[in-house]
């Protein structure tokens, strides 16, 4: 499965590396000395824990991609003005794209709504 998960990346004081997390696939961590080493490896790892999912018969989440469509728009994208065009707060908005925090339905639904505008 070729899906395009969200990935969060931070540099881990107690570990002393990059840690890399999937907030769809919890459980699913990579980590690296280097940035581009955690993104390396957190990649492997989705692409394991995956085939595990698949393998026990487990639901694979979807991806977040309302998330992955206004990352795709971010550089000519006021987000605050999305924000208020689908009725959000653009704390909210902002938060939940930091975090990895998936949009519930509703949210999406406003969101694609006023990203066709």
């Amino acid at each position: 499965m070729n899906a395009r998960y969200q990935i969060n990346i931070a540099w881990s004081d107690e570990d002393e590396c990059y840690v890399a997390r999937v907030p769809a696939l919890p459980g699913c961590l990579g980590h690296g000395d280097t940035y581009k080493e955690a993104v390396e490896n957190i990649e492997d790892a989705i692409e394991g824990f995956l085939a595990s999912m698949e393998a026990h018969g487990d639901r694979i989440p979807e991806p977040d991609r309302v998330a992955d469509e206004i990352r795709r728009f971010a550089p000519v994208l006021n987000t605050a003005a999305l924000a208020r065009r689908a009725g959000m707060s653009r704390f909210t908005l902002a938060s939940k794209l930091r975090r990895g925090t998936k949009f519930t339905e509703e949210e999406a639904r406003k969101i694609r709504n006023a990203l066709s505008l």
